[in-house]
């Protein structure tokens, strides 16, 4: 027996990935240029980093809830479940 995951999860789940891998890169971003600051800007720079530490968390929190709608979905689904494993 397979499950139909419908496609509009799907393609929000694909957003929702591409949407937090952004956020990750923000923050590779943010750390470069806080590591770099001169001394004089290192808490503004730090903050800068905090706040995007703060948006790839929320990001990949939302990831994770359509990725585990998407899974309640698609558990029988073994092409889906071995993805999961």
């Amino acid at each position: 027996m397979s499950a139909q995951v419908e496609p509009e999860l799907v393609d929000q789940l694909i957003k929702l990935y591409c949407d937090w891998r952004s956020q990750c890169w923000a923050v590779r971003s943010a750390y470069a240029q806080f590591t770099a600051a001169p001394a004089e800007d290192r808490t503004l720079a730090y903050a800068t980093y905090r706040a995007a530490l703060d948006r790839e968390e929320a990001a990949a929190g939302v990831y994770a809830e359509q990725l585990t709608l998407v899974a309640s979905r698609a558990t029988t689904d073994s092409r889906w479940t071995s993805l999961l494993a």
